[in-house]
């Protein structure tokens, strides 16, 4: 990552705008096979930001890994935080490709050094993108917009195995969850079990092909909901049609 002031002291060429992304702490679910043999504290672990898979745009910064540190008094048995070494990645584009970016949903992997043992599925990242452009009296760079973006489960990109029994259980959840469909508003409140979140791209993937839409709650609102006494972690609800 380069540092954030150099995204407003280097000039920007004519025709491009300066898209800086902010990260803010990485909470993860972990998942450690050799739990005597290796903790998060011993790991090292990266950040691999990707483009939507349709995406037409290409932007080498996303092309390496980010170093992160654990966040300290964070848990490292079953939950940890995480912090980007430098918390901002910036690249220039051209102008008429900022709405694509604008409204792009990023995706984001935790990488291991020890993946043999250790895996790390993300569960809350907020970020944001802001659009940087020479003021066009001054010169000086500055934040013309921000948008605000919170993190959301990647679709299956085709590089994850899942084995039978896995795409089975998914399966089997769903089509539990789809019987739980209130028909007059189209969705329903559901519990997934997704062993720490390894599942969830699986579970999104088929639901989105069946024609439903899988969101994983915000804390607030499963602690609302487990305080009536219902046990929840995901909503699912019809897709709109076009």
């Amino acid at each position: 990552m380069i540092k954030d002031n150099e995204a407003f002291d280097i000039p920007i060429k004519e025709g491009k705008a300066r898209i800086l992304l902010r990260l803010g702490e990485i909470k993860c679910e972990v998942e450690n096979s050799a739990p005597d043999f290796i903790s998060t504290k011993q790991d090292e672990v990266t950040l691999k930001v990707e483009l939507p898979t349709d995406s037409k745009i290409s932007i080498a910064e996303f092309e390496k890994p980010y170093n992160l540190r654990l966040k300290e008094n964070s848990s490292e048995s079953e939950s940890a935080t995480f912090l980007a070494i430098n918390d901002t990645i910036w690249f220039d584009i051209n102008i008429d490709q900022v709405k694509d970016i604008w409204v792009a949903d990023l995706g984001f992997v935790l990488q291991s050094k020890n993946s043999r043992y250790l895996a790390y599925y993300i569960k809350e990242l907020d970020h944001q993108f802001e659009w940087l452009q020479p003021d066009m009296k001054s010169g000086e760079i500055k934040t013309m917009s921000i948008s605000k973006k919170k993190y959301k489960v990647p679709r299956i990109s085709g590089k994850e195995t899942f084995s039978a029994t896995e795409v089975i259980r998914c399966a089997d959840m769903l089509n539990r969850s789809i019987r739980k469909i209130d028909l007059r508003i189209g969705g329903a409140y559901v519990k997934f079990n997704t062993d720490k979140g390894k599942l969830e791209p699986l579970i999104v993937g088929i639901a989105d092909k069946l024609g439903y839409e899988v969101e994983p709650l915000s804390k607030e609102i499963i602690l609302d909901m487990e305080a009536s006494g219902e046990n929840v972690s995901h909503s699912i609800f019809l897709k709109e049609r076009a």
